[in-house]
């Protein structure tokens, strides 16, 4: 199958799908909100040979992202039906270069070597800055890259986690804004400049409900 043939394909099943993974429901709409938004303010160079998305959901933006740059990806969720989504339909339509895991980001640490072993990470619509940072910067290589996903209220919450980039290690690189149907939208880029300390993440919901300030 073509590249375009497998990710509208991807985006049918997951409109369609028993299980709420989307509130898109017309496959216009989400090829641009879900596809097009993942896709288009990246560069290949951003993500890297091994990249991570945490709190991915039904494949969002990792599938894309691995599908459109050939790339090798390990998406993680907490919730294990959405995982087995992914892991069915990649199955189905081909796709080879995705892996999943159904955990806690705050867990990863404990179920395997991953600290500080990605090239980049990725996360969109999973929760404020400073918490997202502290659920994948760990993971990601001194000289690697983070990339959230933002709309345009996004300047208080990184406001609020200057103290977070600093402890963690990363530091603002770049702000690309783009427009999806003439909505803005806004990728953050921060660069890991030094190693995290290992005490990071820290345990289940604390970066969520005491994020570092």
């Amino acid at each position: 199958m073509e590249k375009t043939e497998i990710v509208r394909k991807y985006v049918e099943r997951l409109i369609k799908s028993p299980i709420n993974l989307t509130a898109y429901k017309d496959l216009d709409e989400a090829m641009a909100f879900l596809y097009l938004d993942s896709v288009l303010p990246v560069k290949s160079e951003d993500i890297g040979e091994l990249f991570l998305d945490i709190g991915t959901g039904g494949g969002v933006p990792g599938v894309f992202l691995s599908i459109e740059f050939d790339k090798k990806g390990l998406l993680v969720d907490s919730i294990c039906k959405k995982v087995h989504f992914i892991q069915q339909t990649c199955k189905e339509l081909g796709i080879e270069k995705v892996e999943t895991l159904c955990a806690r980001a705050e867990e990863l640490k404990e179920k395997g070597a991953f600290f500080e072993k990605f090239d980049s990470a990725v996360s969109r619509a999973v929760s404020k800055i400073a918490t997202v940072l502290e659920l994948t910067a760990p993971y990601v290589k001194v000289g690697g890259k983070v990339l959230l996903y933002k709309g345009p209220g996004y300047n208080e919450e990184l406001g609020q986690s200057v103290n977070a980039m600093k402890e963690l290690g990363v530091k603002l690189s770049e702000v690309r804004k783009y427009s999806i149907r003439g909505k803005d939208r806004f990728l953050l880029i921060f660069e890991k400049i030094s190693h995290t300390p290992d005490k990071y993440p820290r345990r289940v919901g604390l970066p969520e409900k005491r994020p570092i300030r």
